[in-house]
């Protein structure tokens, strides 16, 4: 059995439910196999079960039978067979897949997987939005939802046994541009993007590994720290008391930011681009490398450089990669 014939077995014992219902649950599944990919139909056929259990499965979740009055209240979507899995003991070369682009507004998030790339982009719609599809060992359990008052999505338990991950999971949050008490995005060895135009009252924080970090967009937070290691960081546009890159092996680039207290750039063996708003009478700047140079617009001042008595402090710090500093006039119309 292949996966239209799969899906037409399933379309066919889905009759007798409302439509709403039935075309739900066809878009779900077929979501689901594009999800996977070809390369691994098999696994989903087989994983998925008998189409007629299947159905049998997603009609009670809906809150609906063969015999039920259609729009009967009816829990929330994410509870279908599929979206679920993980839950409980996963099965080896298991899939987590969640997918809700109308949840309840929430005021934090948090996330923590592992090699899966995570996005956070402005709903169209103003809508709070996640789409969510994890590659799950043996032992793991995934989850996506509503955690003490917190968006939350995490991988928990420990594996049994190790595999690589094949497949494109991921995490794309899509949240309107309001206020947030604090935002958390943490993963490893995959790239973590956020651009949604946000409000946050305390704390931006996302990790990962040997891949890049890019955020724009952030407005009025607290602090906006960015841990990597062998990849970049790339912070534009933002607005914050605290702006902090760590990273090894990668570019740090800071442009178009506004911070009140604290920039704190910290890398080795690549370089560290900083634009900053006003002149340099307005920071306190102490700039280190080896083995390259600092440039103050365009002006090479060694390797160690010093300056400034403003308010706003100014931290970089590099090894074997040299030091760019460039100063904005602000404009009279970003004030």
């Amino acid at each position: 059995m292949n996966k239209e014939q799969y899906l037409q077995k399933l379309r066919e014992n889905l009759n007798g439910l409302s439509a709403e219902g039935a075309a739900e649950i066809m878009q779900y599944y077929t979501e689901y196999f594009e999800d996977a990919g070809p390369e691994r139909e098999d696994a989903v056929i087989e994983e998925l079960g008998d189409p007629s259990v299947l159905a049998a499965q997603a009609a009670e979740a809906l809150g609906q039978t063969r015999t039920d009055v259609p729009g009967a209240p009816r829990p929330l979507f994410p509870s279908l067979p599929g979206f679920l899995k993980g839950r409980g003991t996963a099965q080896k070369n298991s899939a987590y897949r969640f997918r809700e682009m109308d949840l309840e507004p929430f005021r934090s998030v948090y996330v923590r997987v592992r090699n899966c790339p995570i996005s956070m982009k402005e709903s169209a719609d103003g809508r709070y939005g996640a789409d969510v599809y994890l590659l799950l060992n043996e032992g793991e359990t995934a989850q996506a939802g509503m955690e003490h008052g917190v968006f939350t999505v995490r991988i928990s338990g420990r594996a049994i046994s190790h595999r690589n991950q094949q497949g494109n999971q991921y995490v794309k949050l899509y949240l309107p541009a309001k206020e947030y008490d604090r935002i958390e995005l943490h993963s490893s060895n995959a790239p973590v993007t956020s651009d949604c135009p946000a409000a946050i009252r305390s704390k931006l924080k996302i990790d990962t590994s040997n891949s890049a970090v890019n955020v724009s967009g952030i407005r009025d937070a607290e602090k906006i720290h960015a841990d990597t290691s062998n990849g970049s960081i790339h912070f534009r546009s933002l607005k914050c008391a605290d702006l902090i890159a760590d990273t090894s092996n990668g570019s740090i680039t800071v442009s178009g930011c506004r911070f009140t207290e604290e920039l704190k750039a910290d890398t080795s063996n690549a370089s560290i681009t900083a634009e900053l708003e006003g002149s340099e009478s307005d920071y306190r700047v102490s700039a280190d490398t080896s083995n390259a140079a600092i440039y103050i617009n365009g002006e090479k001042r060694g390797k160690s450089y010093s300056s400034g008595g403003g308010n706003r402090k100014v931290v970089l710090d590099t090894s074997n990669g040299k030091i760019n500093v460039t100063y904005k006039p602000v404009l009279l119309k970003d004030i």
